[in-house]
């Protein structure tokens, strides 16, 4: 697999991730290229954090019962004060750019006035936060066999819970994270 652009993947942390911020983490790569990554974790939801009552705190209505009820995820470590939307659609909000065919991320308020209502949006999650890598960083990470990788899939990203994700990903690729010895990739 070209590591060379991960854009539309998934990094699953293994389990000897000397990171805790990023123990049994599964992100999903939103930005690779030459300058970088940047990611969102997508397993690691906010008790405390229901998208109804977050956006309730920005001044905006929310008139669809389930909104209330979903849970915002910690998106990772960088500026968890800003929420980042990952959506299934086209990028057609303020602020949205195509991650893939039907993937998009979006940080525009158009779109969580559109949630609040349950209008226009098929699959999303609110993240909070991001993960990035500055040049070079995440592939040397990849060669200290801190992370696995996985192609993204739509079910995986929005249906599967978040508590099997880690191990979804891992399965999808063959591996056991049970059994993964902590010494993988040293001779």
């Amino acid at each position: 697999m070209p590591l060379d652009n991960l854009t539309h993947h998934f990094l699953i942390a293994a389990p000897q991730m000397p990171d805790p911020r990023f123990e049994r983490a599964l992100i999903y790569v939103c930005r690779h290229d030459k300058y970088g990554a940047l990611g969102l974790r997508v397993n690691q939801p906010i008790e405390e954090a229901r998208v109804g009552k977050l956006l309730e705190d920005l001044d905006i209505e929310v008139t669809n019962p389930q909104v209330m009820e979903d849970l915002a995820l910690e998106g990772g470590p960088m500026y968890p004060e800003v929420g980042f939307v990952l959506h299934t659609g086209q990028p057609s909000w303020a602020s949205s750019f195509a991650i893939s065919e039907n993937v998009c991320i979006t940080t525009s308020r158009d779109i969580l006035q559109r949630i609040a209502a349950g209008q226009g949006v098929g699959h999303y999650q609110l993240c909070l936060g991001h993960a990035s890598w500055g040049k070079t960083q995440l592939e040397r990470e990849l060669d200290s066999g801190d992370w696995l990788v996985c192609p993204a899939d739509l079910s995986l990203l929005f249906e599967t819970p978040f508590e099997e994700r880690w191990h979804m990903a891992a399965d999808k690729i063959g591996v056991n994270l049970d059994f993964l010895s902590s010494d993988i990739g040293h001779a």
